[in-house]
Formats: C-alpha cells, sequence, structure tokens
C-alpha cells in the first residue's frame, strides 16, 4: 500500500475505486499531484486516504486543488497524526488539525481519536469541515468474534475508561479499570495497579494506541498470571518490530486495524477498515444526494 491512496465511491456497489491520480516528485525533491492518463476525475466524491503517520500536507492541499470541482472532497485518515501531541507546547495535534481545516477538503473520516482535541482544533479552523468516525465497538466486535469468552473489558487508565466502556458495551461485558504508578520524583511510568474484581479467565485489554508496547508489558505484568489476556489497540505504531512483538508477548492474541502501515506482517491480526470507510463514504453521498 502506498502512503496515498486516491479513491472515488461506485454508487452502485459501494465498492471504492481508484482514481487517475499519483503523487509526483520533481527532480529537486518538491511533491505535487497530477491526474494520470485522459480519464476524467468523478465530479461527485473524491477520497484521499492517507496512511502515513507523518503527512505532507501539501499532498493534501494539491489533492484537494485537483479534485476542487467534486462535490465532497473526503479525507480517510483513520489514525490522526500527532493524537498524542494534545497536550503539547506548542502542540502539534492542533497544528495538524487546522492545516486540515485549511487544506481544501469537505469532510474527514477518522477511528478511534487519542482525545476530542485534533478534531475539536479542526472544528474550530473551519466549522463546515464534516467529522465522520468509525464505529470502533462494531470494529472490535468483528474483529475478536471467535476469541474468548471473555469476562471483561480492561481499560489500562482512567484515560482509556471511554473507549473500552463502548466496547464492553457491545460484547455486552463488565468494564475494568487499571491505574498507573509513576515516580513521584521523575513522574515516569513504573507500572500498573491491577483493577479489582479481574479473576481467573480471559479479558480483552483494550486501548487507542501502541508504540514500543513496554506500557502493555507492565500492564500484563501486575494482573496475575493465570489469568489470559488479549490486546486490541487501534493504531499499532510497534515501534521496533522485535522488541514491541517481545514486550507484547504475554498476550494470547493482538488485535489492531490497517490504519498504520506497521500493522502488517508479524503477528498482529490487523483489521481491514476499507469496509467501513466504504460503508462511511456512502452515508456521505447519501447526504450529499439529499441536499441536491
Amino acid at each position: 500500500m502506498a502512503d496515498y491512496e486516491f479513491f472515488t465511491l461506485d454508487t452502485d456497489s459501494g465498492a471504492l475505486t481508484t482514481e487517475p491520480i499519483e503523487v509526483f516528485a520533481y527532480p529537486m525533491g518538491d511533491v505535487t499531484v497530477r491526474r494520470t492518463g485522459d480519464s476524467e476525475l468523478t465530479s461527485g466524491l473524491q477520497a484521499l486516504w492517507v496512511r502515513t503517520p507523518a503527512p505532507d500536507w501539501s499532498v493534501v492541499f494539491n489533492w484537494a486543488s485537483l479534485v476542487a470541482s467534486a462535490a465532497r472532497r473526503v479525507l480517510v485518515m483513520p489514525y490522526l497524526p500527532s493524537a498524542r501531541g494534545d497536550k503539547d507546547l506548542p502542540s502539534p495535534a492542533r497544528t495538524n488539525a487546522r492545516l486540515a481545516a485549511l487544506s481544501g477538503i469537505t469532510d474527514i473520516i477518522a477511528v478511534d481519536p487519542h482525545s476530542p482535541v485534533w478534531l475539536d482544533a479542526m472544528t474550530a479552523a473551519n466549522p463546515a469541515v464534516g467529522r465522520w468516525e468509525l464505529d470502533l465497538a462494531a470494529i472490535v466486535s468483528d474483529a475478536v468474534t471467535g476469541s474468548g469468552p471473555y469476562q471483561g473489558v480492561i481499560g489500562p487508565d482512567a484515560g482509556s475508561r471511554g473507549r473500552a466502556s463502548l466496547v464492553a458495551d457491545r460484547l455486552g461485558l463488565p468494564v475494568f479499570i487499571a491505574s498507573k504508578s509513576r515516580d513521584q520524583a521523575t513522574g515516569k511510568l513504573k507500572g500498573y495497579h491491577p483493577p479489582d474484581g479481574v479473576l481467573d479467565g480471559r479479558y480483552l485489554v483494550v486501548d487507542d494506541i501502541c508504540d514500543g508496547g513496554g506500557t502493555f508489558a507492565l500492564l500484563r505484568a501486575a494482573i496475575p498470571a493465570d489469568v489470559s489476556l488479549d490486546l486490541w489497540v487501534t493504531h499499532g505504531g510497534f515501534t521496533g518490530p522485535e522488541r514491541s512483538h517481545q514486550a507484547l508477548s504475554g498476550y494470547q492474541c493482538v488485535y489492531t486495524t490497517d490504519s498504520l502501515p506497521s500493522a502488517r506482517g508479524g503477528p498482529v491480526r490487523a483489521t481491514d477498515l476499507a469496509p467501513h470507510v466504504s460503508e462511511t463514504l456512502r452515508r456521505i453521498a447519501t447526504n450529499l444526494e439529499g441536499a441536491q
């Protein structure tokens, strides 16, 4: 898969079809987007799927300009770049959000944002951009069908309660929230306190992002060894693959989506987001038809 993929929606079949557009780099390295061949571009709905966590925003701006006559210009960005930088100063989450707002898109599709900050900053900069979030609970439920049975869903910390609760409700399971232990002098994470009530059996840990996997290894170490754990992370960075796989070796199954290229290959089970994106694009197209 390329970092940037250009699609439209076949309204008859509901499938994503490739548009004749490509990213082009000049000899000196500057990048643009251009049409390939003689085929006309679709005028109804155009979609750009960004699969890299560090997009070149000039690609998005140039694409939006190229397809400016399309009724909807949808940026499919399941992983919002720098989403975890929502509390930093300066805030890279807000910077990326403002760039999206000014790029010329009409809609954005994401899944499991780290926090509301990114999308809220985009809306503040351009309230006209439509916000569409894929149904995380449905994606997780479909992915883990056939696993378990689970006795509950575990959120690694207080910040994960919302998404863990959504998934637990979908699966008809109780939710348990672990708590972190930090070094008072440095503020660094030392480990976890396991949630009360997690007894024998199998549980699903749910979180949004996995970087190197070290924090999930600490969580695994805090929960009794006779408790079996699976892990769901929506966005699998898995930085340093060998190190990540070793850190996550205490989990029976590790699930993620294909929102990032690092999810491809290895022992991780990656869920294809294309059907969910197609369904959301159909909703956008339906709204477009209803407005005409």
